[in-house]
């Protein structure tokens, strides 16, 4: 996997991780790949207001540096955003004191529930719940635009009771284009999250190709590949196997980013 970079994954600077930076150096550099992307939590005002989602980057970056002198993978700083109705500002604000090379925008509450607790889903048909995650992810990607990637669309899809998980874009196609044409017209990149496409509650969910195809139709060129790793030994997982899915839907390359500048690596 030569030239190929794990653009999503989680250090000990989460506190939902205890992988050491060190550790997921180690292991990206025995499986091949080029770098890492460090793009720890930010989710402010949670609901349940748990602060530990807000890590320093400073402090992180620090450290990132001691190790980079001695890595031979690349090691990128990043942060994924957790985008909330109430808390556009103050990540904003925060932001702002520091420098990245990469940012995620994730949603990782509905209507201030977290979907990973299962009650979200309570009294909610498929259409209704997968519906509004996909209306807030284009609501708020609309009033929060400084970022590069956009994280995990199919996050809804994880811990759903639903016998067929898999989100469609057949089931959505009018949401799923409006969200596609404003990435694609901005800039921005859509991600493959291979920590969705992990067997939980008796199935797999399955990555809908329609979805990338339907996003180069509208002109999107830029698509990232990240494991959401919190733990060293799923550093680039199934990388192979999604990035000969994506080469299959006519994409050339696959892309990173760096002191928030795109970079496209031939597949």
């Amino acid at each position: 996997m030569a030239a190929i970079i794990d653009s999503h994954t989680h250090s000990n600077f989460s506190p939902d991780s205890s992988m050491t930076i060190k550790e997921a150096l180690e292991a990206a550099e025995k499986i091949g790949l080029a770098g890492l992307a460090f793009t720890d939590h930010l989710d402010l005002k949670t609901p349940d207001g748990d602060m530990r989602f807000a890590f320093d980057p400073a402090l992180q970056q620090r450290e990132a540096i001691l190790h980079r002198k001695n890595s031979k993978v690349d090691l990128l700083s990043g942060v994924e955003i957790g985008l909330q109705p109430g808390n556009l500002k103050e990540t904003s604000e925060y932001l702002s004191n520091y420098q990245f090379d990469t940012i995620i925008a994730s949603i990782h509450f509905v209507d201030g529930v977290d979907p990973y607790k299962g009650d979200y889903y309570l009294g909610l048909q498929k259409r209704e719940a997968y519906g509004r995650y996909l209306e807030l992810i284009y609501e708020l990607t609309q009033l929060y635009q400084d970022f590069d990637i956009l994280g995990h669309y199919d996050y809804i899809s994880r811990y759903a009771p639903y016998k067929m998980r898999s989100l469609f874009y057949r089931e959505f196609p009018d949401k799923f284009d409006a969200i596609l044409s404003s990435l694609s017209q901005s800039g921005k990149s859509i991600e493959i999250n291979t920590n969705t496409y992990r067997h939980r509650n008796g199935e797999t969910p399955r990555l809908d190709l329609n979805i990338f195809k339907r996003y180069r139709e509208l002109g999107g060129e830029f698509v990232s590949i990240g494991s959401d790793a919190h733990t060293s030994e799923r550093i680039g997982e199934q990388f192979e196997y999604y990035l000969f899915q994506l080469k299959s839907c006519g994409f050339k390359y696959i892309t990173h980013f760096k002191e928030r500048k795109a970079v496209p690596v031939k597949l």
